[in-house]
Formats: structure tokens, sequence, C-alpha cells
């Protein structure tokens, strides 16, 4: 792109990604927030540094603060909660208290959402916009009842701080009416 970068974000860089392979995608992402951020506010032509990168929350936060934008984007307070349950859809707690994608057909998730096609695809499109592609298929692809709608990479899953908060929330809800009817069963023996 015919940018230079300053030699203390490439250290920083080299750092944050540390020796774990998985957090590449997570860097991919956070440069391309820092280069976008850099574009904004650099007109003079100087390098993509520290404040850049620390700007879009660096790898630690870059893409929860995303697709917090994303969400927070959602025109009404209806078009939100659509989004809180299509993403608790398409996450999936397993018995290791590990999140997964969960990938889903459209219309499930038009019925999950209790909403009309039309309001649960304006929802995902502002998730798979081209400048997010959080969710699959691509922007522009039609979405048929049938059509799998699918988180875009497991990273959002472990990064997005918001979905974090649903997904355990969730969670907790299920562990406390499953304890509950434990102990209604042991009152009942």
């Amino acid at each position: 792109g015919g940018a230079r970068i300053s030699s203390r974000l490439v250290q920083r860089l080299l750092n944050d990604v540390g020796e774990d392979p998985d957090q590449l995608p997570v860097l991919q992402h956070a440069m391309m927030r820092t280069w976008q951020r850099w574009e904004r506010h650099r007109p003079d032509g100087s390098p993509l540094d520290l404040d850049d990168y620390e700007g879009v929350g660096t790898m630690a936060r870059a893409l929860s603060l995303h697709a917090d934008e994303a969400y927070l984007a959602l025109a009404t307070v209806r078009s939100r909660r659509i989004g809180e349950k299509l993403f608790k859809r398409l996450t999936e707690r397993g018995t290791d208290s590990r999140e997964t994608r969960h990938p889903t057909e459209f219309g499930e998730l038009c019925a999950v959402a209790a909403a009309p096609a039309a309001e649960v695809l304006e929802v995902i499109d502002k998730f798979r916009d081209p400048a997010r592609s959080f969710l699959m298929p691509p922007f522009g692809s039609s979405l048929q009842d049938d059509t799998v709608v699918d988180i875009s990479h497991e990273s959002l899953i472990r990064k997005w701080e918001r979905l974090d908060r649903w997904v355990g929330g969730e969670s907790n809800l299920f562990q406390f009416r499953a304890g509950l009817h434990c102990r209604i069963s042991r009152v009942r023996s």
C-alpha cells in the first residue's frame, strides 16, 4: 500500500502475537482496522504507529470493538434483540465450556428470532457487510430458508465481549434451572 510502519509498532505486534498461531486471524483483523484508522487520521503519510494500533483496541479488543460497532449500528431495540438471538443461536457452548460455531439455516434463525425474514436479513447484513465479514455467506448472497448462516471465524466468538456475556448468561440460566430441578426432585423424594 506504499505506507511505512514504525519499528516500535512492529515490536509491539510481535510481542502481542507471541507464539500462539491462533492469534494470526486476530492480528490480521487488528491490522486491517489499524490501516483504516491510519488512512483517516494520517493524511501526511507518516508511518503507521502505536497510536493507530491502540486507537482500534490492539489485538486484545479490536475485534470486540468492531463487532460492537455493527451491533450498535442496528437502528432499533428490536433489531438489537434479533441480533442477540441470532448470535446466541450461531454459538454453542460445549460441555467443556468452550464456545464453538453452530451453523444454522436462515429459516431456523427467523424462527428463533421470532421475526420476519426481512428483519433478520437486515441484521445479518450489518454483520456481513464487506467491511466486517463477521457472518457467512458473503454480503450480496441471497438467503433462502435452507441457506446456512455461520460465523466466519471462531475468533469472533472468543474475542467479542458482548457475545461472551450473552452466551455466558444463557449458560448460567441453564445451570440455575438444572440446579433448581435437582433441588425440587430431592424435596419430592
